[in-house]
């Protein structure tokens, strides 16, 4: 659910974007404003056209004089029209798309210090409807919402000022209905229409869920699954569309109620027009047509922004969703006394750690400590594997290593600087990192390799790619390093997408390597030229393996076995292997006919 935030203080959030645009945003205001002045001349000069021709004519003779007179008006005010109506588009559209771009950046750069701990809490397809869905509903604020809303108050009262000038009792007249049309019809629209709050909700979890079936279409197919996904996407678009079907159609009655309020206004000054001709107050063939005419203009002027109020709640609502996530404080800190550079070693070092998951929050908490008094040392230069059953831990300590969580209790140092004194920058540069699921981006290959130190040469990223086993794929492709990877590395294979992410981590040139479960997908053949990849990347490095198959860590300097959250066991592959305990009963298990092709 999105924090309360009242509608007020989001206008402001929302004006306080607009400020670097404001000249250009008061320019689209008073075109908006002289165009619709403009509009009503038009009506009103070619209403009174008539009647003050009658009143000139003459029996047979054409009074070309007040004819011209009458068209050279109308064209100046209709050119003013034009251009007026050219000038407040042109405008408005560069201050709403200009802002909008920003507000993207702005919801980027919001992210990068959410992740991941924040950022777990958002299914990918409401990340994904926040920054598009949103971003774009935002746009009729700045676009549709400001310049009617200044123009629905200065119009009619540009109107109801000439109106006086005629007579000043259409301005007693006018006036109810010009309330009613700009202040009572929005205000039916938010008592008919719900607050749209729980609306957008459900149509971020719809994009969620039609995003999670688009990306699991694979497994829905192969296990006959089609039929009920597309009955629940169903079920839980009806939810959606009961909070829309409320929503507009109070839009529908409002739109409604407002050709009702205007053609009851119109009647009335008509009606009183005729009043006042009658009494001779007024001419019947000037001024009660141009009355008639320009309060036309006066009134959907005014209802204008009542149309516009459904679209106006929306972008507030989307605001307001936006800067719930943006507001969201960041798991990590930067410490004020964090500096850049290195450690003087790269040796690691966890001294009585406690840690647990989401703590204060009932919602996401795993219900228990994850570390308790955990202390490891891991000198410079030494390959250590962590093993052990899922759910101990392993995945933690590279988590607390890398700063997306900090610990509750305790110290994690690298070398003899704690984390925390790094700045996050710093401390990124000191790991490089190959998971199980290292992202490939819709990018060419060389683009991707890049990402390990952007701006490196052609030549050290080839380098890398060498080191990797790449090359001879890749000089095999058309367009070699220019080579698309598809989205999520769609046109690569599992073990390509691997020596991509070690190309990466072998370029970043950090000093310590993390690599977790990066081969634990990949089948034997594959897995071994992966495997001479990564001894390529972690020699001479500090590293810290963390795998399930035990094969593909019998090589390290030590193996270290954590269960429940502590060190159980720790030696190297034949002391384990010999001490009979949880690692030696897991290798004999796993070693099948394709673990031994691996150890042979």
């Amino acid at each position: 659910m999105m924090p309360a935030s009242s509608n007020a203080r989001v206008i402001r959030r929302l004006l306080g974007h607009m400020r670097p645009f404001g000249w250009i945003m008061c320019i689209s205001l008073a075109a908006r404003i002289v165009k619709i002045v403009a509009q009503a001349a038009v009506l009103g000069i070619a209403a009174a056209g008539v009647g003050i021709y009658v009143a000139a004519h003459e029996p047979g003779a054409v009074n070309w004089d007040v004819i011209f007179t009458q068209v050279k008006w109308i064209a100046i005010a209709g050119t003013t029209v034009g251009v007026a109506s050219y000038i407040e588009q042109y405008t408005g559209h560069y201050v709403a798309f200009r802002i909008l771009a920003a507000f993207r950046n702005i919801f980027y750069y919001a992210m990068l210090p959410l992740a991941p701990a924040r950022t777990a809490r958002l299914q990918s397809g409401d990340a994904v409807s926040r920054v598009m869905s949103d971003c774009e509903r935002v746009e009729p604020f700045y676009a549709h919402t400001i310049a009617p809303a200044v123009a629905a108050i200065c119009v009619p009262g540009a109107i109801l000022a000439w109106c006086y000038s005629v007579h000043p009792s259409f301005v007693a007249v006018l006036v109810p209905f010009y309330l009613a049309t700009t202040f009572v019809l929005p205000w039916l629209v938010a008592k008919l229409g719900g607050d749209g709050v729980a609306y957008r909700e459900q149509l971020g979890q719809v994009n969620a869920y039609v995003a999670d079936s688009i990306q699991g279409v694979r497994d829905t197919v192969a296990f006959g699954y089609e039929k009920r996904r597309g009955e629940q996407l169903w079920r839980i678009g009806a939810t959606m569309q009961e909070g829309q079907d409320k929503l507009y159609g109070a839009d529908a009655t409002q739109r409604a109620l407002g050709e009702v309020f205007v053609t009851v206004g119109i009647l009335a000054a008509a009606w009183w027009g005729i009043e006042l001709t009658l009494a001779g107050r007024i001419s019947a063939l000037v001024d009660l047509p141009a009355i008639i005419a320009v309060s036309v203009i006066g009134f959907y002027t005014s209802i204008g922004l009542a149309n516009n109020y459904t679209d106006f709640r929306v972008s507030i609502i989307a605001a307001r969703r936006l800067f719930s996530m943006m507001d969201e404080p960041p798991a990590v800190r930067e410490s004020a006394g964090a500096a850049d550079g290195g450690a003087e070693t790269a040796s690691l070092h966890f001294r009585n750690v406690t840690f647990e998951y989401e703590s204060d929050d009932s919602e996401w908490s795993r219900g228990g400590r994850v570390l308790e008094d955990f202390s490891l040392d891991i000198e410079a230069g030494r390959h250590v594997a962590l093993v052990g059953p899922s759910g101990t831990g392993k995945s933690t300590l590279v988590n607390l290593l890398l700063r997306h969580w900090d610990a509750e209790s305790g110290e994690i140092a690298v070398g003899n600087r704690p984390v925390s004194d790094f700045s996050l920058e710093a401390l990124q540069q000191q790991f490089a990192v190959v998971s199980q699921r290292s992202y490939i981006f819709n990018e060419s290959i060389g683009e991707n390799i890049l990402f390990g130190r952007p701006g490196a040469s052609r030549a050290k990223v080839e380098a890398a790619a060498r080191d990797a086993g790449l090359s001879e794929w890749i000089a095999s492709l058309p367009n070699g390093y220019e080579s698309p990877c598809g989205e999520r590395g769609s046109k690569l294979s599992g073990g390509q997408r691997q020596r991509i992410a070690i190309a990466r981590a072998i370029l970043k040139g950090a000093p310590i390597v993390l690599l977790d479960e990066p081969t634990s997908s990949l089948d034997v053949e594959t897995e071994k030229g992966v495997m001479e990849a990564q001894r390529r990347l972690c020699r001479n490095k500090t590293t810290l393996t963390i795998a399930h198959r035990l094969s593909t860590v019998v090589d390290s300097d030590e193996i270290l076995v954590m269960i429940e959250g502590k060190i159980a066991e720790r030696g190297t592959h034949q002391e384990l292997m010999a001490a009979g305990g949880w690692y030696a009963q897991m290798f004999t298990l796993q070693l099948d006919e394709v673990d031994a092709a691996l150890v042979a």
